[in-house]
């Protein structure tokens, strides 16, 4: 009698098993942090950066250094920016740029905006989306934020150089997997729930 109850037991455990194995993989979350730069001339569309409303790309822009990665990112690849992008508080403007992954989209706000004598400060929060998939699905949507750094040390006409930042921020993904590892704590749960229940009937 015991020996059928464990081995029903063991077929419930198995069965639970291939039952999460079959389940769809969960996507990874983004984690990214890099570095890019305008190659191009900037132009705010007022002429000054403390007052501009929007100033172009700069493009081509392309990614300097890499803090965190795990998209396929690689230093010196092309970043697309909508140009002119809004630098005002509120404004929404895109970031979009491919891997080998796929090709990911960033949906921006403009969170915060920080003049100085002859600079401007932008930040941008948002979402960031594998929008394409070339090796599978692999991504999930994650928070994203953005800054920018605008400087005109001419003043009012003269030349605007820029930096700009992106980073996600990773939230931890399951810990607890399928195979044997969950076979194994599955069956011993399932031991310890007949142990529990035989004390109680007795």
């Amino acid at each position: 009698m015991r020996v059928v109850k464990l081995r029903q037991t063991f077929m419930a455990a198995v069965a639970c098993t291939a039952l999460t194995a079959a389940s769809p993989a969960m996507a990874d979350t983004i984690n990214v942090a890099f570095n890019f730069v305008p190659t191009g001339s900037l132009i705010s569309n007022t002429g000054d950066v403390t007052t501009a409303t929007t100033i172009t790309s700069g493009a081509p822009d392309i990614v300097t250094s890499i803090i965190a990665n795990n998209i396929g990112l690689v230093a010196g690849q092309a970043i697309t920016l909508t140009s002119p992008t809004p630098v005002t508080l509120g404004a929404a403007f895109t970031k979009v740029f491919q891997t080998a992954f796929g090709i990911f989209t960033e949906a921006l706000t403009v969170t915060g905006v920080t003049p100085g004598p002859s600079s401007l400060g932008i930040t941008a929060t948002g979402t960031i989306t594998e929008t394409t998939v070339l090796t599978g699905s692999l991504f999930s949507p994650s928070p994203v934020s953005y800054s920018a750094a605008y400087t005109q040390n001419g003043g009012p006409g003269n030349q605007i150089n820029a930096s700009f930042n992106d980073a996600t921020v990773a939230v931890p993904g399951p810990i607890l997997g399928a195979g044997v590892p969950g076979l194994v704590l599955a069956f011993g749960g399932m031991l310890g729930w007949m142990r529990r229940r035989k004390l109680a009937v007795a």
